[in-house]
Order: C-alpha cells, then sequence, then structure tokens
C-alpha cells in the first residue's frame, strides 16, 4: 500500500494518482468527524467531564492524522526518492557487510509486526468493549441538565444527534465510527511503518558505511603478493595507494548519498515526530489523569465506566509510539555519530597526505 502511494507509475486519474484521490476523500470525511470531536470536547466539557475528556485524545488524533496524511501525499515525490535508501545496491563500495542488511531486516521485520499487534489489538479491544462489556446504555448529560441514555458505541457521536435518534439509527452510527475508527487505526500503521522502513535503511547504510571505512588500508595488495626485489616492491605499493584510493573516494561519494537522504528524511519528518511526541504525550498525562480520577469520590467519574474503560485501552499503543520515535531517531543519531569514529578506525596513520587530506574532510562534512 505505501508503494502504490509514493510511486509516481501508480494508476492515474487525470493526471493525479488513484490512491491519492481514495485518500483524500478519506481525509475529507476525516476533517468532518474532527470538527465533530472538537465541537463536542467545548459541548460537554462543563457537563460530562470524563465524556470531553475522551473525544479530546479522538480530536487531538484526527487532526493530527490528517496533517500525516497531507504530508506523505503532498511530499510523495520526496518520500519516494527518499525510499531509494532501502535498496541494497544503493551504495557502490565493494566492501559491504552482508550480516549488517541482515541484522537491520530482521529488525525491520519486527518493528512492522510489533506496530501490527500494538495498534490492530488495542482497536479491536476498543470496538468490542461497548458490545461485550457494557450492555446497558450510557447516561450523558446535556446543558439543560437532561439525561439521555446513548447505547454505547466506538466513538460516541452523541452531539449530532438525540438519544431516540441515535439508538433509532444505531448500526448506521456504528458503521460511521467503524469506520472512523478504521481509517486511524490503518493511517497510523502505514505512517509509522514508513517511518520504521527509512530509518532502518538509513541506519543500516550508515552502518555500512562506518564497517567500510574501518576497514580502509587494512585490506593491502601488498601483504597478498609479497614482492621480490625494490622495484616490483616501489610498483605494488603505487598499485596499492592507488587502489586505497578510490575505495575511500567511493565510500566518501557514497556516504555523502547516504547524508543527502538523511537531511531529506529530517526536512520531511521531523516536525511531525515532534508533534506527534507532544500529542502522545498529552494524550498519555490526559488517560493517565482520568484513570486516577475513576478511584475518586467525584461523581462525575462514577457514571461513565464505558468511556474509562476504552480509554484505558489507548495507554499501551500510546506509550509505544513515543517510545519508539525516541529509539528510531536516537538510532539514527548515534550511527551518524559513528561513522566519525570509524574514519579514524581506518589505517589511516600509513596513509599518504592525499588520503588523509580526504579523511580529514569526510570527517568534517559528516560532523556537519
Amino acid at each position: 500500500m505505501n508503494t502504490e502511494i509514493l510511486d509516481p507509475g501508480t494508476v492515474k486519474y487525470k493526471g493525479r494518482n488513484v490512491c491519492h484521490i481514495i485518500i483524500a476523500l478519506f481525509s475529507l470525511y476525516a476533517c468532518a468527524i474532527s470538527v465533530v470531536l472538537t465541537l463536542s470536547v467545548l459541548y460537554y466539557w462543563t457537563v460530562d467531564l470524563p465524556l470531553s475528556i475522551d473525544f479530546i485524545w479522538k480530536a487531538e488524533n484526527s487532526t493530527y492524522l490528517i496533517y500525516k496524511t497531507w504530508l506523505i501525499v503532498h511530499h510523495s515525490d520526496d518520500v519516494w526518492n527518499c525510499l531509494s535508501i532501502t535498496r541494497y545496491d544503493f551504495t557502490s563500495f565493494s566492501n559491504r557487510n552482508r550480516h549488517i542488511l541482515d541484522r537491520w531486516r530482521d529488525r525491520l521485520v519486527l518493528y512492522t509486526n510489533l506496530f501490527a499487534i500494538v495498534y490492530i489489538t488495542p482497536a479491536i479491544i476498543f470496538t468490542l468493549i461497548p458490545f461485550v462489556i457494557d450492555v446497558d446504555k450510557l447516561p450523558v448529560k446535556s446543558h439543560d441538565g437532561s439525561i439521555g441514555y446513548y447505547r454505547s458505541s466506538v466513538m460516541n457521536f452523541y452531539l449530532i444527534a438525540s438519544a431516540e435518534t441515535y439508538n433509532a439509527y444505531y448500526p448506521m452510527f456504528i458503521f460511521a465510527e467503524g469506520l472512523t475508527t478504521f481509517i486511524m487505526v490503518s493511517t497510523y500503521i502505514i505512517f509509522d511503518i514508513l517511518l520504521a522502513t527509512l530509518c532502518v535503511g538509513i541506519c543500516c547504510q550508515m552502518q555500512m558505511i562506518s564497517s567500510a571505512f574501518e576497514s580502509v588500508g587494512y585490506k593491502s595488495l601488498r601483504d597478498q603478493n609479497p614482492p621480490h626485489d625494490n622495484t616490483d616492491e616501489n610498483k605494488k605499493i603505487s598499485l596499492d595507494h592507488d587502489v586505497i584510493h578510490d575505495e575511500l573516494v567511493t565510500i566518501i561519494m557514497d556516504h555523502q548519498a547516504v547524508m543527502e537522504k538523511y537531511r531529506i528524511f529530517l526536512a520531511l519528518f521531523r516536525r511531525a515526530m515532534l508533534i506527534q511526541i507532544f500529542i502522545s504525550s498529552l494524550t498519555a498525562i490526559t488517560i493517565c489523569l482520568t484513570f486516577l480520577m475513576s478511584f475518586s469520590d467525584d461523581d462525575r467519574f462514577k457514571d461513565s465506566q464505558a468511556v474509562l474503560k476504552k480509554i484505558c485501552c489507548l495507554i499501551p499503543p500510546t506509550l509505544f509510539q513515543i517510545g519508539m520515535v525516541c529509539y528510531f531517531f536516537e538510532n539514527l543519531h548515534n550511527q551518524n555519530d559513528s561513522i566519525i569514529f570509524a574514519l579514524y578506525s581506518s589505517n589511516w596513520v600509513e596513509m599518504d597526505m592525499k588520503m588523509k587530506f580526504h579523511i580529514d574532510c569526510s570527517n568534517y562534512m559528516a560532523d556537519v
């Protein structure tokens, strides 16, 4: 699915990617839902605090998902260009460490499975709670003091209909709310798998660059073919230095290509990840506060057990989001720093001044 969204060669309709058109329609639906959720927060804030808090995280996450969708669609060409770093032949130097590639590929499979489990499992529990646990209708207070008894559902779109209308057309509301849940979970999974793919690809290429830098100068032709006289020795040393120099230049060029993709990646996703950390942290704080308040004597939290149980389902994926974002960017930072150390782990002491100059320039460019 990620490939079809980003691939410029995907089937087009009137010059536009078909997947982009479908996503735009879903985004319009998400915008309407986000408006309803935001108005619900304002309406229920003074009369039903737990329900209002439930709408807060839904409103902020739905709005953020619209931003994520816009980011991928609007910058689809740049993201597709950045994905080229996941190719094994992205670099051209000869000393590739296949074990590094296999290790990072296994990690990506693990991350993908984790995303599926952490997002889909709570979503299923979140959807089934109103039907399995809470069979009674949920009392919802209005500003005029009246109480409407709504059937408990997934997203609780109570603002747009009275209790009688909502209960009468319950299957239609369940479909709309289920579609909203599906869109939210699918967007999270697609975006985070795309983010994990890019982070793993960049980390893998950086580690292979580091491994290549560390081996420069240690694999010598002179060691493999011992000379028999001084003339042959001078020729072998000259040839050896030329080969090492060419290999070093190739690695440096590949390193610059990887760093260019890294800069594009940061330009695309750095702001989105900072916003995600803020929203996820705010959601986690709100959920934990609501959960703790359910043990208090506040009457506002006693009649909303269905809402509280559903909110508690969000704690694992919310904390997982924060942890994975920090983990990915910490890995990127560490792999970038490791390249600087790898440069001086090479056999630079026995190199000539030209190669030492290249190593010094590479160190400067890696530190920028």
